[in-house]
């Protein structure tokens, strides 16, 4: 079992510094999805990482370090479901992210944390060893903590993570099955005439500039209920109990900024041409969002964890 003091040292001894911090190169490994298939190598990747240029990829084919299916791809080749793509950066140092991992909870199926901000899930984009997986990765090599659900980077609070498949299996399919009551806090600008509101706007499938999702009536069902606990007029500032009732791609943040009332701190979706000059994650603890308590059930019983108010929500109201 990992005590508190063990996970704390354990956390210290690998991210001081930070593991992102020593310049390496970067691998990144893609499968392609069958919505893909037909498409041009640099039609593919314009695509999925829309940040990317199109005289970058050319050059990554120009120096063989562009891959399929472990061979060089060339400018006109074309992808079929289940290729795998490949391609490293040249050697460098990751943004800086938060240390401040927190122990909630652990026993022999389960390890819950309090995650800091910023600070990614898992390796994605500019973030590969500075993440939440690779840390603990680190920490615990003897460990194989497994992803259950996913925060945003620069949204703090309750992720659970599986020490076994089965676990994994059992506690996913009730997020999936939407039998988990997920709370949230936030922090909005603007006060709404209602104490209680929602949105069912439907979020597209396709990422925007910077990795975001926008809304879209094609796009996936998508539930948020909002209540509010406390009015700041004289700043604009309002404080509002979340229950998202899917759990799809920036939802929150998405839907409060379509209602009028963006998330303090989330200039992306605040200002649409911000992710086009800027990337997804910011690089500070600036976002107000706060996943604050979690029920579900755990070895055939209701279990509930609840974080801490962060300090920014107390001092910003």
């Amino acid at each position: 079992m990992i005590s508190q003091e063990l996970f704390n040292r354990r956390i210290k001894q690998v991210t001081q510094p930070l593991p992102g911090s020593i310049p390496k190169p970067t691998h990144y490994r893609l499968p392609v999805k069958k919505k893909y298939e037909g498409y041009n190598i640099i039609d593919f990747f314009l695509e999925v990482v829309p940040r990317a240029t199109k005289e970058s990829w050319l050059e990554k084919i120009k120096n063989q370090s562009l891959l399929i299916n472990k061979k060089p791809a060339n400018k006109n080749s074309i992808l079929k479901a289940g290729y795998i793509t490949e391609h490293f950066s040249t050697p460098r140092i990751e943004p800086e992210v938060s240390n401040n991992i927190q122990l909630l909870y652990t026993d022999g199926d389960i390890i819950i944390i309090n995650k800091p901000a910023p600070l990614p899930m898992h390796p994605s984009g500019r973030f590969n060893r500075n993440s939440l997986i690779e840390i603990l990765k680190l920490a615990f090599p003897k460990e194989d903590f497994k992803i259950i659900h996913r925060l945003d980077a620069n949204t703090t609070g309750i992720v659970i993570l599986g020490r076994t498949k089965k676990i994994v299996n059992t506690i996913g399919s009730q997020f999936e099955n939407k039998k988990t009551q997920k709370t949230y806090l936030a922090i909005v600008e603007g006060i709404p005439n209602e104490n209680n509101f929602n949105s069912h706007t439907k979020i597209g499938l396709n990422k925007t500039a910077g990795g975001g999702r926008a809304s879209s009536e094609n796009g996936i069902d998508a539930y948020t209920e909002f209540k509010v606990l406390q009015k700041k007029t004289s700043q604009n500032l309002t404080l509002l109990e979340v229950i998202p009732h899917t759990g799809r791609t920036n939802q929150i943040r998405l839907h409060l900024a379509q209602l009028g009332f963006p998330i303090k701190g989330d200039e992306g979706y605040k200002n649409a041409n911000y992710f086009k000059k800027n990337p997804l994650t910011y690089p500070t603890d600036t976002l107000f969002l706060h996943a604050w308590k979690l029920t579900f059930r755990h070895n055939n019983k209701p279990f509930m964890v609840e974080t801490e108010i962060p300090n920014k929500f107390t001092t910003s109201l």
